[in-house]
This record gives structure tokens, C-alpha cells and sequence, in this order.
């Protein structure tokens, strides 16, 4: 018994391993350039201790979005909200954050490519608009401050999580679904 729970800890303490060095790598190289071989190496792990970890394949998108997800909300829990709606008060700040994000939508658009790949985002999507959606819902937190009404978990769940659900397959949305269950 006791020897499959230390199993169980150490299957888990890899996983999230996994992830942090899925996740790294995705933002340091961009998601076509990241192999499974690359991680897998990268940890010092065999290909198939990897596969073994992550049962399908598909589950590898999902649980990448998730934590993201997950660590940003560590990061914004200890920030005043209305630290948010100060910032863009200046106009170098906003400036930049505009210049980061034109950056990032390459990423971006890669990553939602591998989710449509996978069967996990729906083809007919034009990913192109999906930025827009999202800074425009960005703006509308802001704008109506909406981050001093709401946490940040409550603002995720109801605006980006409603909005990803929507761009997700059957597949996808039993994945994700499965996923935020998880880490709730």
C-alpha cells in the first residue's frame, strides 16, 4: 500500500513538472517548435513515462491553458484591483502592454492551432478574431470596474472560461471540463 502511494505522489509531482517544462518551452521557443521528445528530454524522463502521465494526448492543451491559468491567478490574487485600472492611466504602460500583446498573438494563434490539431477547438473558428474578443472583454472589465464587484477567480469563470468553452469541440469541452474540476 504504501508503495503506491509514493507511486501516486511522485505520478503527480511529475505531471507538474511536466507542465512547468511544457509550459516554459512553449513560451520560450512557440508551440509548433516544442516537441514531446524536447519536454521529455528536457526532464530527463522517457517519451513514454510522458505519454503514461498524460493519458491522450489531447488532455496535454487543456492542462497547459489550465495552469497558466492557475499560476496567473496566484500572481493577481496578491495585487490590489484597482492597481489594474490605475496602470493604464499612463501612457508608456499601455503602450507597452499593446506592444506585448502583438507579440504574444503569434503564440497565441499557434497554440489554438495545436488545440484544433488535437480535436479539441472547434476548425470553423476564425482564431484571428479571438484576441479581439478577449481584450474587449478585458476592456469591459475595466471600464465598468468590474474587478472591484467580483474576484478575479469569479471574473475567469464567467467571461474567459464561458468564452473558451464556446471554441472547444464536445471533446474539448469534456477535457476542459474535467480539467477546471481539478483545479477548483
Amino acid at each position: 500500500m504504501q508503495e503506491i502511494k509514493e507511486t501516486n505522489s511522485y505520478r503527480l509531482a511529475l505531471k507538474d513538472k511536466i507542465l512547468d517544462a511544457a509550459m516554459n518551452a512553449f513560451m520560450k521557443c512557440g508551440i509548433r517548435a516544442v516537441k514531446m521528445d524536447d519536454i521529455a528530454q528536457q526532464l530527463t524522463i522517457s517519451k513514454r513515462t510522458l505519454y503514461e502521465i498524460y493519458e491522450e494526448e489531447g488532455h496535454h492543451v487543456i492542462d497547459v491553458i489550465l495552469e497558466a491559468y492557475r499560476i496567473k491567478m496566484n500572481e493577481v490574487r496578491t495585487v490590489n484591483p484597482s492597481f489594474y485600472e490605475d496602470i493604464m492611466k499612463y501612457p508608456k504602460v499601455e503602450k507597452y502592454i499593446k506592444e506585448a500583446k502583438k507579440q504574444s498573438r503569434g503564440k497565441f494563434l499557434d497554440f489554438m492551432q495545436l488545440g484544433v490539431n488535437q480535436g479539441l477547438l472547434r476548425k470553423e473558428i476564425d482564431y484571428n478574431m479571438v484576441p479581439h474578443m478577449f481584450d474587449a472583454i478585458g476592456k469591459h472589465i475595466m471600464d465598468n470596474h468590474l474587478l472591484q464587484r467580483y474576484t478575479v477567480e469569479q471574473l475567469f469563470v464567467n467571461f474567459f472560461l464561458v468564452s473558451l468553452r464556446g471554441l472547444c469541440t464536445p471533446q474539448g469541452v469534456k477535457v476542459l471540463d474535467e480539467a477546471v474540476t481539478k483545479i477548483q
